[in-house]
C-alpha cells in the first residue's frame, strides 16, 4: 500500500476511531518515553499505550521488569499517549511512517485498522519468539485473526461489572451476611434494589452514578440487549440489518427509565470519582476500576459481575491487544523482538491484572499470583459471558453515530424510539462496505 493510500483511508478512520473507543482508555496521560534500563543493548523497540492512572502504572512495571531481566539484548521504550487522540496519533504515525515497533491495540478497533492496511500479521515471526496461539482465550485470538492470518498477541479480557458501597447496601438492608448485594433478577427487582437505596441513604448519595455523557450509556445498552433472547446481533455477514426491534427497543426504554426516574442523577461529569468519594451506591463500570478502588483504603466496596436483568447474562466487553503497526519494521529480528516482548507482557498477565483486568493468557489466569488478587475471582468467570460489539471496518462508525444518539436522548432531545430508527439509519448506510 502507498503512502497516500495509507493517507486517504486514515482520513476516513480518524473520526469514527477516536470516538468509537472510551472507558478503559482514561485521561491526562502524560507523553513521553520510559527511560530504558539498559542502554547496551543492541536491539530497541517502541511500545505505545493509551493507558493512564493504574493501567499506566502497572505497564510501567512490567516494561522496566522486561528490560532488566530479559537476555535477549532488547531494550523497550514505553510510550504513553494521551487517550483521547491516541487512534488518531497511532494513524497518523503509521502514514507517515513514524509508528512504533509494537502498540496496544483494542480488538473493538481491530477490524478497522486491519481492513485499512495499518496493522502487519505476525505469523512468520510467532515460532521464533514462542507464541502458541492455543494459550490464549480463543475469543481474543478470533478478534485479531483476518484472512487466517494472527495480527496480534492477546493481552486480556475487560467489561462491564457492578461495583458496590458496602456502607451504603449495609444501610440500606441489601447486602448478605456475606457482603454480596442483595439482588434480584428482572428490570423491576433491580429498579426496585436501586428506589430502595434512594429511599434509605442520604440524600447527597447516588443510587447509581453513570455520566449522561460519553459512551457508558450505549455499553449498559449494548450489555442489556444481548441479554434479552432475540437479541446480539446489529448486523449480518453480508452487512443486512438484523436489529431485533423489540429487544433493543426494551432495552434503551430501560437505560432512559434509569436516568428520567432520577435513579442515575442528572448531569454526572466523573461516576468514578462521585464513586471514589462514597458519594455513589453502586457503579456501573469495566473492571478497570477495580484497581484504582484498591487503593483508597477508606472506600468500602465490592465487585460483582454485571446483574443479569432479562433471559441470559452477557455483558459488553473489548480487549487489549499487542499489535504490530503496518511496514515499520524491516529487520527481521527486530520484528522478531517485539514479537517476543508481546508474548512476555501477554504471559505476565497476571501482574497486569492487578488493574483489574483478566489476563488473556491461560498461564497468568491460573497462576498463583492472579489467584492472590483479591476481588477478580468475583467477576473472572463472567468473562464468558463478554459480548463484543461486531467484528467489522463499519462498527466504528455506527458505535460513534449511536454514542451521539444516546447523549441526545439522556438530555431529553430524543425518544428510544427515535434512537432505535436512527441507529437502524445508521447500520443500512454502512451496510455492505468492505473497508471504511
Amino acid at each position: 500500500m502507498t503512502r497516500i493510500g495509507r493517507l486517504c483511508r486514515s482520513a476516513l478512520l480518524l473520526t469514527a476511531v477516536a470516538l468509537g473507543t472510551g472507558g478503559c482508555l482514561g485521561s491526562g496521560t502524560q507523553e513521553g518515553p520510559l527511560p530504558a534500563a539498559n542502554e547496551s543493548a543492541t536491539t530497541k523497540i517502541t511500545f505505545w499505550t493509551p493507558f493512564s492512572g493504574g493501567d499506566g502504572l502497572y505497564m510501567i512495571d512490567l516494561v522496566k521488569r522486561y528490560n532488566q531481566e530479559n537476555a535477549d539484548g532488547v531494550t523497550v521504550d514505553l510510550i504513553n499517549n494521551k487517550s483521547e487522540d491516541y487512534y488518531t496519533k497511532l494513524t497518523t504515525s503509521i502514514v507517515t511512517e513514524e509508528a512504533p515497533d509494537v502498540a496496544v491495540v483494542h480488538a473493538s478497533q481491530f477490524a478497522q485498522l486491519q481492513a485499512a492496511g495499518f496493522l502487519d500479521a505476525i505469523d512468520g515471526e510467532a515460532g521464533s519468539a514462542g507464541i502458541r496461539w492455543g494459550d490464549y482465550n480463543p475469543a481474543v485470538v478470533e478478534a485479531t485473526v483476518a484472512d487466517g492470518r494472527h495480527y496480534a498477541v492477546p493481552l486480556d479480557t475487560h467489561f462491564y461489572v457492578m461495583y458496590y458501597n458496602k456502607r451504603w447496601l449495609r444501610e440500606a438492608e441489601l447486602l448478605t451476611g456475606e457482603g454480596k448485594p442483595k439482588l434480584v433478577q428482572g428490570e423491576e427487582g433491580f429498579t426496585r434494589f436501586l428506589e430502595t437505596l434512594r429511599e434509605r441513604v442520604p440524600k447527597e448519595v447516588a443510587p447509581l452514578a453513570m455520566p449522561s455523557m460519553r459512551i457508558d450509556a450505549y455499553w449498559l445498552w449494548w450489555s442489556l440487549y444481548n441479554q434479552i433472547d432475540g437479541g446480539r446481533e446489529m448486523y449480518t455477514d453480508d452487512g443486512s440489518l438484523a436489529l431485533n426491534d423489540a429487544a433493543a427497543l426494551r432495552a434503551l426504554q430501560y437505560v432512559r427509565s434509569l436516568y428520567a426516574g432520577g435513579l442515575i442523577p442528572p448531569d454526572v461529569s466523573d461516576a468514578v470519582k462521585l464513586f471514589s468519594e462514597g458519594q455513589a451506591a453502586v457503579l456501573f463500570l469495566g473492571v478497570w476500576g477495580t484497581g484504582i478502588f484498591e487503593k483508597l483504603p477508606e472506600l468500602d466496596f465490592g465487585v460483582v459481575p454485571f446483574p443479569t436483568l432479562y433471559d441470559r447474562p452477557a455483558s459488553w466487553g473489548d480487549s487489549h491487544t499487542l499489535a504490530f503497526p503496518a511496514g515499520m519494521i524491516k529487520d527481521p529480528k527486530r520484528r522478531t523482538a517485539a514479537t517476543r516482548f508481546a508474548n512476555w507482557v501477554a504471559q505476565h498477565g497476571a501482574d497486569w491484572a492487578r488493574a483489574g483486568h483478566i489476563p488473556a493468557a491461560f498461564h497468568a489466569l491460573e497462576s498463583p499470583d492472579f489467584r492472590a488478587l483479591r476481588h477478580r475471582s468475583d467477576y473472572a468467570a463472567a468473562a464468558e459471558y463478554t459480548v463484543y460489539y461486531p467484528k467489522s471496518p463499519r462498527q466504528g462508525r455506527i458505535n460513534a453515530a449511536a454514542q451521539r444518539s444516546f447523549e441526545l436522548m439522556l438530555a431529553g432531545k430524543r425518544t428510544p424510539a427515535e434512537v432505535l430508527e436512527g441507529l437502524k439509519r445508521t447500520i443500512v448506510e454502512n451496510a455492505g462496505e468492505p473497508r471504511p
